[in-house]
């Protein structure tokens, strides 16, 4: 039997399938091998102080409040764009906000990079992909104002105050976009502002031909649906509000370990990034 039919069809009938990582390890039945290391990071990051060489934050947004989290600002030595990064929307998509911790720690040749990595704090405390409020990349309506106290801070306190040429929303769904019903896993979703279609697709390109295993097809990157700022996400307000291109990025569950989704992340991070002209000063450190 092909390889891709058993996993296909042993995923479908419910079977315990190994899951493996892009490092080569595996697991079974949820059980990860590194499972300390991971919940040991993840509780670092909540804490603030995932490693010591993060940097300090530029400023707390809401501070005092339940919804209190850090934003960072990296200033190249050279002028350049300005890119913001979100991760944490929804407080179950660990993946989204561990990329983003990292983005925060990296420097960059030019331009300015803004990260805020943890967006929701009540939902990545509590676990859940809501928070206070229902979903928070719902709250973005296009031409009108957010709709929470959070969103409100974030699109005013964050996006707008850094006055940026460009937005990464980075994301993970349980399921594979076009494979799985109902699910956005392993795409990009552009804005249909300026370049940013043919960057998702340059992205996608990359990823698939460097990153992506050759043995997990179905987990090539695809691009997703060219958003037209119609929809209360927050990409979509950036492409219809501002006329930036914007994008959300988003992996999958579906056999797939915390450290491959997060790496995956950051890669397609680090290539948007370098696409629009705010390239990393080292690569030598890339899976920081």
């Amino acid at each position: 039997m092909k390889r891709r039919t058993y996993i296909v069809g042993a995923a479908s009938i419910g079977l315990s399938i190994p899951i493996v990582g892009e490092s080569g390890r595996e697991r079974k039945d949820g059980h990860i091998r590194n499972r300390n290391k991971n919940e040991n990071e993840m509780q670092a990051i909540r804490n603030g102080r995932a490693a010591s060489t993060d940097p300090e934050p530029a400023y707390t947004l809401l501070d005092g409040t339940k919804y209190e989290t850090e934003v960072y600002v990296i200033d190249a030595p050279e002028s350049g764009p300005t890119g913001v990064v979100i991760g944490g929307m929804h407080g179950d998509e660990r993946s989204g906000y561990h990329a983003a911790a990292a983005v925060s720690r990296w420097q960059f040749d030019a331009g300015r990079v803004v990260v805020l990595p943890q967006a929701n704090q009540p939902a990545i405390k509590a676990k859940t992909r809501h928070g206070v409020g229902g979903d928070l990349n719902r709250k973005f309506p296009p031409g009108d104002e957010p709709t929470t106290t959070l969103a409100q801070a974030i699109w005013n306190d964050v996006v707008l105050r850094s006055e940026p040429d460009f937005l990464l929303d980075l994301h993970r769904s349980k399921g594979i976009y076009r494979f799985h019903d109902s699910f956005v896993g392993q795409a990009i979703y552009p804005t249909d502002v300026g370049d940013a279609p043919s960057n998702a697709v340059d992205t996608i390109a990359s990823l698939n031909a460097d990153v992506v295993p050759w043995y997990m097809p179905y987990h090539d990157f695809k691009r997703g649906n060219v958003m037209h700022g119609t929809s209360p996400l927050l990409a979509h307000k950036a492409g219809g509000d501002l006329q930036v291109p914007a994008y959300i990025v988003e992996t999958t569950t579906f056999l797939t370990d915390l450290d491959t989704r997060t790496r995956w992340t950051k890669r397609a991070a680090e290539k948007l990034l370098s696409l629009h002209g705010i390239n990393r000063a080292t690569e030598t450190e890339r899976n920081k």
